[in-house]
């Protein structure tokens, strides 16, 4: 890919899903991706803006946008949460509604600069899934996950609302061609956009879990040895409300352990759910832990 793209990691992955980030960045960086953080970024307000008020929920994903308009005109985005966030505000925007025509003079107020709407707000996974890209992830293939049955999960946001959509939102399809491309075998089941319950985790904790443990149980009896995740709420919620043991995965790490990466060792030591059952299946073996 010729031009920069700049980098939204948000506040999960720069702490309780570093992992995420690490695996995403080596991958980029491994496949030739020329990428940059996008400077004093701020929270978008994916978790809890809306309650302060719309004008916000909105505002704080725009001054994002704008700053990421002087690094380059795509922006990855690989939390689903902060994903959803940007590309719904575009879409705001779009409209040119007389509320959106004011909340965007206020913040350009704010910046002292133009919103110029040329920022493509792109989640990694779509941009892995890219022909260009799934070639170059092919050729340099080191480590086969034949032998590895894994189910796909998108959780609420990754293709939700229409406009963030880049799969097919009943059945998408684009993580289970990304997982077969390393050789792992993906089951079928019917809860791929399903809800962990990450949402309430706070407030309504029983309901996390109940939902979390119907995810699992779903999972396994599909034949899974271990779920798939592109969200940070969904990655924490599976692996630390559940009672049955079953692994959870970046579909990063996974990609960056098939590429062979030396740091993905690191990775899986950050899970709280053991993945050595899963990682001693893997052509050669590696040690997982937790």
């Amino acid at each position: 890919m010729g031009e920069r793209l700049g980098y939204y990691p948000g506040c999960s992955l720069h702490t309780s899903a570093r992992e995420y980030d690490l695996s995403c960045r080596a991958v980029l960086k491994a496949l030739g991706v020329d990428y940059a953080e996008i400077p004093d970024w701020n929270c978008c307000g994916a978790s809890s803006a809306h309650g302060a008020g719309h004008a916000l929920s909105r505002a704080l994903p725009l001054r994002n946008l704008m700053i990421a308009e002087d690094v380059g005109e795509d922006l990855i985005v690989p939390c689903a949460a902060c994903y959803s966030i940007l590309r719904s505000t575009t879409g705001y925007l779009q409209e040119k509604s007389a509320e959106a025509r004011e909340l965007q003079a206020k913040v350009e107020q704010v910046l002292g600069k133009p919103y110029r709407e040329k920022v493509r707000v792109t989640h990694p996974l779509d941009l892995l899934t890219r022909p260009e890209m799934l070639n170059k992830i092919k050729g340099q293939l080191r480590t086969s996950l034949k032998g590895i049955k894994l189910a796909s999960y998108y959780g609420c946001f990754l293709v939700r609302p229409e406009i963030a959509a880049f799969d097919n939102q009943e059945q998408p399809q684009k993580m289970d061609i990304l997982l077969r491309e390393l050789g792992a075998e993906v089951v079928r089941w019917s809860y791929k956009t399903e809800c962990c319950g990450g949402g309430v985790g706070i407030t309504e904790g029983s309901v996390a879990s109940s939902l979390v443990e119907k995810l699992v149980s779903e999972a396994r009896k599909a034949g899974a040895e271990a779920v798939v995740t592109a969200c940070p709420l969904c990655q924490a919620n599976l692996e630390g409300r559940q009672t049955q043991g079953l692994p959870a995965f970046y579909f990063t790490e996974l990609v960056g352990l098939a590429l062979g990466i030396s740091a993905s060792k690191r990775w899986f030591k950050s899970h709280l759910v053991d993945t050595t059952s899963v990682l001693t299946k893997v052509q050669g073996g590696i040690s997982g832990g937790r």
